[in-house]
């Protein structure tokens, strides 16, 4: 468990990190770093390890004896069992069970595993907007085109706000955008499960978010979405305050004393543990380019994302209309079931219309198992 106070300050690599308080210097230099750890690319030598292994006897006088051999081959085998453990769990979106505290709901700071619960490790913020915010907007989605699996997705949107805004004003905004997601429910699949709610006053202190809702929400959801639609509003809340894992609680103007009739407003609620983002999280994000920017021809084009990715691979394809131009593969920065960064350095792109979709795929069958598509255009 983790016992940091709400308050303090994370470190650099500390998973608390919320957009906007990574230094921009260290940003750069940890993505080139990552561009050139991917330029290398390692071959299997885990055979001839353990041949070398076995075949070296004793010492003998004047050569001595290489005992670190084993000791590679051993890191090697449990490497490779790791490994096989989270795909065994992780082959089936359905299979990601959430981790409530009781019955089937949402984080409560309460829980054992929750009350000093740790955020994910989030992309690098967007470049600063002068005059105008940019907030994170969390959805409930699919997780891929056709799965009836839904997970949240996080978007950078631009508001009215300006950027000297404070915590309760931005977290407000913020709630705004993400109850109204029938903008996006065509294109990218996001689910309705706010609609009809209002977002009354907001509060942030250092203890707690406190959010009025003019009602408890919509009937006739399905206990997974009612949870998620929960958990988008803890998310977001938290994301745009960026102090970390402080508590949320809701009131409802109505009298209503749970949210959907099952989530208390008498608890707090936060998010799941790092090492349980799956429970919440989307395996694919898309942070840049953003939904419908328009890029430069001067100027490559640079993917970036989070997943959460058996041995942190993804695939990804750049498509001209309906045409494939270019694909690949990448490493996020860390494997399943940690959230890790990725980054696609697409170069410099003729003036067009441009899809981005960077995907996950079974290792049992190859089948596309979760996938997140960004459309951007170049002039």
């Amino acid at each position: 468990m983790n016992d940091r106070n709400a308050n303090e300050r994370p470190e650099f690599l500390d998973p608390e990190f919320e957009p906007g308080e990574f230094d921009r210097l260290e940003r750069q230099l940890r993505q080139a770093l990552t561009m050139e750890a991917q330029r290398i690319h390692p071959h299997d030598r885990l055979a001839e390890v353990l041949r070398a292994a076995h075949e070296e006897g004793p010492s003998t006088e004047g050569r001595p004896h290489r005992r670190w051999l084993l000791p590679v081959a051993a890191a090697a085998a449990v490497a490779l069992i790791v490994g096989g453990a989270w795909a065994a769990t992780h082959g089936d979106d359905n299979q990601l069970v959430p981790t409530p505290p009781a019955s089937s709901g949402p984080a409560t700071s309460g829980s054992p595993n929750t009350s000093a619960a740790s955020p994910t490790r989030t992309s690098p913020a967007p470049p600063p907007v002068v005059g105008a915010a940019s907030l994170p907007v969390y959805f409930v989605g699919p997780t891929a085109p056709g799965k009836t699996t839904y997970k949240l997705f996080r978007e950078f949107l631009r508001d009215g706000l300006t950027a000297g805004a404070s915590p309760a004003e931005r977290a407000k905004a913020s709630l705004v955008l993400a109850i109204h997601s029938q903008a996006y429910s065509g294109s990218d699949g996001y689910l309705q499960p706010w609609a009809g709610q209002t977002i009354g006053d907001v509060t942030v202190t250092s203890q707690r978010i406190s959010i009025a809702l003019a009602n408890a929400g919509a009937k006739g959801l399905d206990p997974q979405t009612q949870r998620l639609a929960v958990q988008e509003l803890v998310w977001t809340a938290q994301a745009a305050v960026g102090k970390g894992t402080i508590p949320v609680q809701f009131s409802i103007a109505d009298g209503s004393a749970a949210l959907f009739g099952r989530y208390p407003t008498a608890q707090t609620y936060n998010r799941p543990g790092p090492n349980n983002l799956s429970a919440d999280l989307a395996p694919v994000w898309v942070t840049s380019p953003g939904r419908d920017a328009i890029l430069s021809t001067t100027t490559p084009v640079v993917v970036q994302g989070e997943a959460i990715a058996f041995e942190a691979a993804v695939g990804w394809e750049l498509r001209r209309s309906q045409t494939v131009v270019r694909s690949g593969s990448t490493l996020a920065s860390i494997g399943a079931p940690a959230q890790g960064g990725y980054t696609v350095n697409l170069g410099r792109l003729t003036p067009g219309s441009y899809t981005i979709r960077v995907f996950e795929t079974s290792p049992a069958n190859g089948s596309v198992t979760a996938q997140k598509s960004v459309s951007f255009t170049v002039r």
